[in-house]
């Protein structure tokens, strides 16, 4: 006889779950564990499949419902995505009911979806107050799946996706910052480190790699990649909400030249791409923009700097530039008739133009 290759996904597991939800009940529909709940699976079935319970347990004691019950996504469960209803006859009776979910461990699975889906690319997200997978919001919104058929499903209906929670990062628990025990508090903690050696000669070597892409209407005010650092307490040094290091490891460690460019510690760009320019007319750009919204409301403020530099070593050597340009136009060089000025670079303060001077004169 031969093997049957068609039954399903074999990659796919499905675990049995109580889901106690009134809505009707789809195939491909998600549903989350109960957050909340003291229930436990512990009494019988009846031919509904609704189940009587026994007993209870207790918060903080074992309690078992937390991997059995599962609803509709909502606000302080759609941390806690359990999987997608899988065929069976429960599908098209309302709850409550016992059922099968395939839970997300990167296999390939009908999912019920209202989204217009491109093979490979569109991302399916569990969001509050849906029975469908859809777009990941920023808000109450978990990015759980990547569609493996292009279909467009303007109206709900169920499209093939890989779902795989481990695609995607998202640290928060309903909006509420995950902690670190202070058991020990004169221990450094870290959370995520990514610590990688490259051995190859391969021109770029990247330990990340982010490229998040504009194509509507929308927005990154505050950034495409965002960081911040929360100060709420007086800590035992200075802080920074992001920071890079070029670090000269060793005595064989040593900088390579290439074609005018330096070594940095950090590094922006701004470029153009496509066989037309772009189009500036509507908007100025800046490769560093250093702004500061600060009210301490004191008399008396400390020092606040738009650009501040420091050297760990006071020896003369540091800095053999403060102030690099690679070539004149780089920073709209203006040549002088004078003596003492051969150029100006132009600034803008509060709008006004000024002039830096630029002199090889004693």
């Amino acid at each position: 006889m031969a093997d049957n290759l068609t039954a399903g996904n074999p990659r796919a597991h499905a675990v049995r779950v109580y889901y106690f939800g009134t809505s009707t009940i789809y195939e491909g529909m998600p549903v989350c564990y109960d957050n909340s709940t003291t229930n436990w699976f512990g009494g019988s079935v009846a031919n509904t499949g609704e189940i009587t319970v026994s007993t209870t347990t207790a918060e903080g004691s074992q309690n078992e419902g937390k991997y059995i019950r599962v609803e509709n996504p909502n606000a302080d469960n759609v941390s806690m995505f359990a999987g997608v209803v899988k065929r069976g006859g429960w599908v098209g009776t309302t709850g409550p009911s016992v059922l099968d979910i395939y839970i997300p461990n990167g296999a390939v699975v009908p999912v019920r979806t209202d989204s217009n889906c491109l093979i490979d690319q569109t991302i399916l997200a569990v969001t509050t107050g849906s029975q469908e997978l859809g777009v990941p919001l920023v808000a109450d919104s978990r990015s759980v799946a990547i569609a493996r058929e292009t279909i467009d499903r303007g109206t709900a209906g169920l499209v093939l996706a890989e779902l795989n929670t481990s695609r995607f990062v998202y640290q928060d628990m309903g909006g509420t910052a995950l902690s670190v025990d202070d058991a020990d508090t004169t221990t450094a903690t870290m959370v995520n480190h990514i610590n990688v050696k490259f051995l190859g000669t391969a021109s770029t070597n990247l330990g990340l790699y982010c490229n998040g892409t504009i194509a509507g209407a929308g927005a990154c005010l505050s950034g495409m990649w965002y960081f911040e650092t929360h100060i709420t307490a007086t800590p035992a040094n200075v802080c920074h909400a992001l920071g890079a290091a070029l670090c000269l490891n060793g005595d064989d460690a040593k900088l390579a030249s290439s074609s005018g460019e330096i070594s940095a510690a950090f590094r922006a760009s701004v470029w153009t791409l496509g066989t037309t320019a772009a189009d500036l007319s509507d908007g100025d750009v800046t490769a560093i923009l250093c702004t500061s919204y600060i009210d301490d409301g004191v008399t008396t403020p400390g020092s606040i700097y738009g650009l501040y530099f420091h050297s760990s070593d006071a020896t003369y050597h540091v800095f053999t530039h403060l102030f690099g340009v690679r070539h004149a136009l780089d920073v709209g060089f203006i040549a002088k008739s004078s003596a003492a000025v051969s150029h100006v670079i132009p600034i803008s303060v509060a709008g006004t133009n000024y002039w830096l001077m630029v002199s090889n004169q004693a």
